[in-house]
């Protein structure tokens, strides 16, 4: 895949014909996104010789642009989301920081500079409710006007729904903090995952017998609901089944907010100061006090037993994710 991040440097005129392209914010590259960047594949590719599939989108949220108070909790970092929609098979992703510059273009303006002039398209690709432009008042039915005089196809998708929602970032967010992670990944198309580094804890978990790795993550990103999850941990290369909690440990009047994984069965070197990948596949229960340690380590016995039989039915992490 070929990634260009600044919209000063794009020119696709030499790329193969059909150039068909899909833009949007991408911030969770979930099952709606995805739809819109198989259209996009399929448009592209569906003739020999094939053409190009582009995403255009931004290596941060417009919001923290244009209203940096409102910005919402990130679901995947920049760097994930052009390995997603590599592995996708997108033959470009054009992936520019959003800037004042770019929130005061036009809707004129970007069909005629960066869609006809920069990117050549032959055929767009957006979601339904797709705004653009200085104040959003870019959308479908001006696309379909620009497109009819400057001879381009305009593809609009319809909304993807799961169950009774409509597929959206903010409900994945807003499911991801209520602790309803296994929904949550059902509309990403794989599970939440959150990245970051061990740190030094109390040593707490290895005297009840579950040792722990404590965790920083970035408060930028959606975190979980305190309580305890079934989850999977990428480490060195290797997935390892594992159960982490997320709160300020209760039962021992803790106050400061810590998360901290235990893997089944790791011998392996020492894990602080080491990167881990967490992969939250379901939530197990609630954080709660516990009347004495011994009664913390039994239920962590039989939390134990609960993740072991939810990772078990739903099988190994793709690594290709």
């Amino acid at each position: 895949m070929r990634l260009i991040d600044s919209l000063e440097s794009l020119d696709l005129s030499d790329s193969p014909s059909p150039r068909v392209l899909t833009a949007g914010v991408f911030d969770g590259v979930h099952l709606a996104h995805q739809r819109l960047v198989h259209l996009t594949l399929r448009a592209a590719h569906r003739k020999e010789p094939r053409g190009t599939a582009i995403v255009l989108t931004f290596a941060n949220h417009p919001l923290s642009v244009l209203a940096p108070a409102y910005v919402p909790k990130k679901l995947l970092s920049a760097p994930r989301k052009a390995v997603l929609l590599d592995r996708m098979g997108v033959d470009v992703l054009v992936m520019p920081e959003f800037t004042p510059a770019v929130a005061a273009m036009t809707p004129e303006r970007f069909v005629e500079e960066i869609l006809v002039r920069k990117c050549r398209i032959n055929h767009l690709v957006v979601g339904f409710d797709y705004r653009f432009g200085a104040s959003g008042t870019g959308d479908t039915r001006f696309l379909g006007e620009a497109g009819r005089l400057q001879r381009f196809q305009v593809e609009v998708a319809a909304a993807v729904t799961h169950e009774e929602w409509t597929v959206s970032s903010t409900r994945i967010r807003e499911l991801i903090e209520e602790g309803r992670v296994h929904l949550a990944g059902e509309m990403l198309g794989r599970p939440y995952e959150l990245s970051g580094p061990t740190v030094r804890g109390y040593g707490r978990g290895t005297q009840l017998g579950f040792p722990t790795a404590n965790l920083v993550f970035d408060p930028s990103f959606a975190i979980p609901a305190s309580g305890v999850y079934a989850v999977q941990v990428l480490l060195g290369g290797r997935v390892h089944g594992g159960m982490m909690n997320i709160g300020s440990s209760p039962t021992f009047a803790g106050t400061e907010y810590r998360p901290e994984v235990f893997l089944f069965g790791y011998e392996g070197e020492e894990l602080y100061g080491r990167d881990l990948r967490v992969y939250f596949i379901e939530r197990l229960r609630e954080e709660r006090k516990f009347a004495s340690a011994a009664a913390l380590r039994e239920r962590l016995g039989v939390d134990e037993t609960m993740a072991r039989a939810v990772l078990e039915s739903k099988g190994g992490i793709d690594l290709a994710l």
